[in-house]
């Protein structure tokens, strides 16, 4: 089955519109390249990157463009991930997803290989790819280069690395919180109404 995109156009993206948990990469005082180090975020997703992509903040031009903006539509100085031309973010999610959500700043539809996700799984089983053109059909009001998505992807055959390339500056975004697959969600219920059982039981007794 094809994946399903839902993307929504978000005018000045901050942590509280997005409809969804960011992850946390951190402030800076300066706009620019923050880090390209490898790093390990606090939902345990390995991320490392190539060329000179990196953690970047704030808007330096002909470079890059923050996808978090304050409300009157300056950049915020919250970090994210930037994928330069020629370069790419790199994610280990360490378990096997089904659905990701991002927040996608200035999002290029054309040409369609001009931003790229790729999801792959390391027992093999091929790879599923999104680029911008996919996430922008049927959406009214993109303005190339400028409109900021908050995009869901559901659907997608399991993988558990993400590899998002640009071919010409820039692919900036923040990657939601990493979505449980629907059988793990199942499992933490079924774990809750045990331990909600055996607390009745230790009351009554």
């Amino acid at each position: 089955a094809a994946p399903v995109i839902n993307a929504q156009i978000v005018a000045n993206p901050t942590s509280a519109n997005v409809p969804f948990t960011l992850e946390d990469l951190g402030t800076s005082l300066s706009a620019g390249l923050v880090s390209n180090a490898p790093l390990t975020t606090s939902t345990n997703v390995d991320v490392s990157f190539t060329g000179n992509s990196g953690v970047y903040s704030g808007d330096v031009g002909g470079v890059t463009r923050s996808p978090l903006r304050n409300a009157d539509g300056s950049y915020s100085n919250i970090n994210y991930f930037n994928a330069r031309a020629g370069g790419s973010v790199i994610m280990d999610f360490n378990t096997t997803l089904t659905a990701f959500n991002l927040l996608w700043g200035s999002v290029d539809p054309n040409p369609a290989s001009y931003n790229t996700l790729t999801f792959t799984f390391s027992g093999g089983g091929g790879s599923t790819v999104i680029t911008g053109a996919d996430v922008v059909a049927g959406l009214v009001g993109i303005i190339p280069g400028t409109t900021n998505l908050a995009v869901s992807i559901s659907n997608l055959t399991p993988f558990d690395t993400l590899t998002v390339t640009a071919t010409s500056e820039a692919f900036e975004f923040l990657t939601g919180t990493p979505v449980p697959e629907p059988g793990m969600l199942s499992l933490l219920g079924l774990g809750l109404i045990g331990l909600a059982a055996a607390r009745r039981k230790q009351r009554k007794a």
